[in-house]
């Protein structure tokens, strides 16, 4: 039997040397473990992310697509600008609104190239007559906007429309009441013309009776002149208004009425040239109703002041001023009313055919009047800086 040999006993140190080593590699063990189930826990939780990253590029391929889709069929224009105001996307709509130029361009730029006018509603008139309404908002994580423009004409013409109704139906029920204001004048006029015919009558009396019979039938005719005005809505057209040669022309316009009622207009010149967009013989009517009404209520030897005052670059307002008794606060709404007046002779619809001829413009009528000091109207309307078709603006 072969011996064995005997290892030599382990000294003192040598043994606390040996349990440290077989501590350490237990705990490296320990940690080895740990380490491998953190990295298997980290391995599934990777392949989880990338299932989920999948899912959600997949759910943003969708959404992308659907939005493309969306813009592409979206019958509003879309249009992305950047931080310069140029226009880095639109969709098939706007590129039809704006034209394939407008990509890269500034909108500034753009706007005054395809819009012949803008007013304060952000509707945006092009030169074939189309309204078209703007929106905005302003990108959050870029600078930059978008910008939603839609065509509404259809939707302002509709409207229109229902205010023509509105206001056949308001003259319809009213008819009474001016059939009995026509049937006043008219009859006075025949009853001085009949009187003409008398042969013993003098000069001086057959040249007062005249006067009269010219007056009642003056007076008949703005009354039906303002019944069609009212009626058709003031109705804009593609003209090119110059507002210097406007007013002058209105001055020359009511020389009969100042003269017999011994009143006078004061023009003040419009030192600039200043162009509007629309009908020309409506602004007339518009003016001349203002000042007319203006020595109605003055009665005699009215002093009138027909001037223009600028509010912006892009908006204008004509003004007629008077010196009369001045209108309370309470009514100054109520006098734009159809058929609303406090005259004995008054039709009712003088400031409301001026309201609708305005708002026709895309401006506004507006009044500013104090009791005992006077009143001024103003017609506010949008500039323009472009050549009508119907008069020339030069």
């Amino acid at each position: 039997m072969p011996s064995i040999t005997k290892l030599p006993a382990l000294k003192p140190h040598e043994k606390d040397r040996l349990l440290e080593l077989e501590r350490a590699f237990a705990l490296f063990n320990e940690t080895s473990n740990q380490l491998t189930q953190a990295y298997e826990a980290l391995q599934e939780q990777v392949a989880h992310l990338q299932l989920q990253l999948e899912k959600s590029d997949h759910e943003k391929r969708r959404v992308a697509d659907r939005l493309a889709r969306l813009l592409t069929l979206l019958p509003a224009g879309v249009i992305v600008l950047n931080d310069e105001d140029c226009i880095v996307e639109m969709n098939p709509s706007a590129q039809a609104i704006l034209g394939e130029d407008a990509l890269n361009a500034r909108w500034p730029v753009v706007i005054e190239a395809v819009f012949a006018s803008r007013n304060d509603a952000q509707e945006l008139v092009a030169y074939d007559g189309k309204i078209f309404q703007l929106s905005h908002v302003t990108l959050d994580v870029t600078l930059g906007k978008i910008l939603l423009i839609q065509d509404v004409t259809d939707a302002r013409q509709l409207q229109d429309h229902i205010n023509r109704h509105q206001r056949l139906r308001s003259m319809g029920e009213m008819a009474a009441s001016l059939a009995h204001q026509i049937r006043t004048p008219l009859a006075a006029a025949l009853l001085y013309v009949s009187q003409l015919s008398t042969q013993t009558m003098d000069e001086d009396k057959r040249h007062k009776f005249t006067h009269k019979v010219l007056l009642n039938l003056k007076h008949l005719e703005g009354l039906v002149r303002d019944m069609l005005q009212y009626a058709k809505g003031g109705s804009i057209g593609a003209g090119c208004v110059e507002v210097s040669a406007l007013l002058r022309e209105v001055a020359l316009a009511v020389e009969q009425h100042l003269a017999t009622t011994d009143s006078e207009l004061v023009l003040t010149p419009v030192e600039q040239a200043l162009w509007v967009r629309g009908d020309y013989d409506s602004l007339m009517t518009a003016l001349q109703n203002l000042i007319v009404n203006a020595i109605d209520v003055v009665r005699a030897r009215a002093k009138i002041r027909i001037y223009v005052q600028l509010d912006g670059a892009d908006w204008v307002n004509l003004i007629v001023a008077d010196q009369g008794p001045g209108i309370e606060a309470a009514i100054q709404e109520k006098i734009f009313e159809p058929f609303y007046t406090s005259r004995a002779k008054g039709t009712g619809l003088g400031l409301a055919v001026v309201r609708t001829i305005a708002e026709a413009h895309g401006g506004q009528c507006w009044v500013n009047s104090k009791v005992g000091e006077g009143a001024r109207f103003g017609i506010r309307l949008p500039l323009t800086t472009q050549k009508g078709e119907d008069r020339e603006c030069s």
